[in-house]
């Protein structure tokens, strides 16, 4: 696929030029997701990223998933292009076992058990932390393979309203504008963001890999978004936080099962709509004791369109598929300084439920989870660990727990191990779902459960990063999708196998030298069904990025490689998707103070290939050719 919409000498001049890169993070940088307070990061035994708003700008990245793809130990999966269906895979578990939360709201659908993250805008994020391991016994269920929590721009002090906009290939543009202001006392914020694209056809261009030409079309997105806070300090020791977020996608995308009635165009669309609302008040009780207590609700809302020849969109049977997910939550968390180190007890309320047109056995559940945490640091010691219980609704109670050591050898070198437990909860589609023969839920599906040990050596000064950590994770029950039995009707599409067993190492790293950043990461695993000692889909076995950026002054110009071998996208391992290297070019000139221009080029060198294909009929899922995209960004 090759287009472009501005002309070559410009790059040549753009890439001649000397700039100015992504400082280190420091020290002291505050990372909250590791042990849920705040904590400076050098002191977080978990394996952890910290990616910063200033990170976000620099890297002009088009999607929260092409972001993602570039963070060590995580693989994406993307069914077509902008706004198409997107899922992680973090140190090779599945997309349904990682936590997404947004300002510490869970957010995910529960009929799939993942997080729509193709339809969270990067313009709306401020910073993002990942903790990659286990987390059930902080966050509950599903964070067998880590978190991932996405902060929403806050208040500032001042006035600052800022306005961008940007446009690029495949006739894709983006507009930003908001206002973060305030005081020592009352801080606000409120970011508006819209995306419109053209896109290109999701499914791979050609009969043997699209199905029919009914999907041959291009396949667009819209998103729009907005989100809000407001933060007030009643007095010295309570405050009250006020949250909102919003995002409403509308995406076309192709359908194995496209129909060829003469009464619809094959034009299928998707509308989704996320939102999140929170309160939060804090209070400094005594000296010793911190309380906080959070109310919070999330939606995800999809419904499932296909246009005809009357140019509406409806479903091909007359009812509009609509699947809605509402989460309420509840949490209060104590925080109790120690003469000898801190503890923390928190007790979590999650209610899930769903509306949908198809037929569900069940459609809400609850779970009450209680947690308490134990941290020590002292010396050169430090000492983390959870334990937590969980009761839900739907399954056995469930008993998790972590615990972690680290030892500094010096003021730079940083040695730990931990132990964790894990575990995840069928979605409402595997347990539940009556819709036809190919989706049947099975009620007696038990939840995954995981045991995961790990060691890391790290590494840390002024100018550089390094971190080493080697990992195994063994998943008990885990869950698979199989072919349902027409003959005999049992409900068996999905099953609990045996045990998966995910094995590997992870290296990142960061380094300065005079004006050169080098920066990058690689994961080499083995993830794999114990029961068949096959490959688990979409897992590879090595794959990883490296960054070099060149900088003075106003300017940063810098070169990326992001890189995978080849993973099977079936359970069967028939079906393999070819591994890849993909060149990116960026520019950043900053003119001052205010204006900022930042140039992206991804796919310089053309390549085709595939982040996921239509499991064993191997119709392979088009990922962008070499596209660029240009960015202008005004802070008053």
């Amino acid at each position: 696929m090759k287009k472009i919409i501005l002309p070559s000498l410009l790059m040549t001049q753009l890439l001649t030029v000397n700039v100015f890169a992504d400082t280190p993070l420091k020290t002291t940088d505050i990372f909250v997701t590791a042990t849920r307070t705040p904590t400076p990061i050098k002191n977080v035994i978990a394996d952890v990223t910290l990616i910063s708003e200033d990170e976000i700008k620099r890297a002009g990245a088009a999607s929260l998933q092409e972001l993602l793809q570039k963070q060590p130990g995580i693989e994406i999966a993307n069914l077509g292009g902008a706004g198409k269906v997107s899922t992680i895979g973090i140190r090779g578990t599945s997309s349904t076992h990682s936590v997404i939360l947004v300002d510490g709201i869970r957010l995910s659908a529960a009929t799939t058990g993942f997080t729509a993250i193709e339809h969270i805008p990067l313009s709306q994020i401020e910073k993002i932390e990942i903790v990659r391991g286990p987390a059930s016994s902080l966050y509950g269920q599903d964070a067998i393979g880590g978190v991932i929590q996405i902060f929403t721009k806050k208040g500032l002090n001042g006035f600052k309203p800022y306005v961008g906009i940007g446009y690029g290939s495949y006739n894709t543009s983006n507009f930003q504008s908001g206002i973060r202001g305030g005081n020592d006392q009352t801080r606000y914020a409120i970011n508006f963001s819209t995306i419109n694209s053209d896109g290109f056809s999701a499914f791979v261009p050609n009969s043997a890999n699209s199905s029919n030409s009914i999907n041959l079309d291009k396949d667009g997105y819209k998103n729009y978004s907005l989100s809000s806070s407001l933060n007030h300090k009643i007095n010295q020791d309570y405050e009250i936080d006020l949250q909102y977020f919003s995002s409403k996608g509308k995406n076309q995308f192709d359908n194995r099962f496209a129909s060829s009635s003469p009464s619809f165009h094959g034009n299928y669309r998707n509308e989704i709509k996320l939102e999140t609302y929170a309160m939060n008040l804090r209070g400094q009780i005594n000296k010793s004791w911190q309380s906080n207590i959070k109310l919070s609700q999330s939606t995800d809302k999809y419904l499932d369109l296909q246009k005809n020849n009357k140019d509406t969109y409806v479903d091909e049977d007359g009812v509009t598929d609509l699947y809605k997910t509402t989460q309420d939550q509840f949490s209060w968390q104590n925080n109790f300084t120690l003469p000898k180190g801190s503890i923390n007890l928190i007790y979590d309320l999650l209610n899930q439920r769903i509306k949908t047109t198809d037929l569900y056995e069940k459609t809400q559940r609850t779970n009450h989870g209680f947690m308490v945490g134990y941290n020590l640091l002292e010396n050169n010691h430090n000492f983390q660990s959870t334990l937590r219980k969980d009761f839900n609704s739907a399954y056995e109670d469930a008993i998790t727990g972590n615990i972690g050591y680290a030892y500094a050898l010096n003021s730079n070198w940083t040695v730990s191990s931990s132990y964790g437990t894990a575990f995840v909860s069928p979605s409402f589609n595997y347990l539940y779902s009556l819709a036809d023969s190919y989706a049947l839920g099975n009620p007696n599906l038990k939840p995954e459960k995981s045991k995961n040990i790990e060691a890391s050596a790290r590494y840390r000064d002024d100018s550089s990063t390094l971190s080493l950590t080697i990992f195994q994770n063994k998943i008990d029950d885990f869950i698979i999708y199989s072919n349902p039995d027409f003959i005999t009707g049992s409900r068996t599409t999905t099953q609990n196998l045996n045990k998966a067993e995910i094995q590997g190492l992870t290296i990142s790293g960061d380094q300065f030298l005079g004006h050169f950043q080098i920066k990058g990461s690689i994961t080499t695993q083995s993830a794999k069904n114990e029961d068949t000692d096959l490959y688990l889909p979409r897992r590879a076995k090595t794959f990883g990025n490296i960054n070099l950026n060149y900088y003075i002054g106003y300017w940063n110009v810098g070169i990326e490689e992001i890189f995978s071998n080849s993973r099977f996208d079936d359970k069967a391992n028939t079906v393999k998707l070819s591994g890849y290297s993909i060149t990116n070019m960026v520019a950043d000139y900053k003119f001052n103070e205010n204006l900022n221009l930042n140039f992206r080029l991804n796919n310089v060198f053309d390549k085709d290939y595939s982040l996921a294909a239509e499991g064993a009929s191997g119709f392979r899922y088009q990922t962008p050719g070499r596209s660029l995209f240009a960015n202008l960004r005004y802070d008053f």
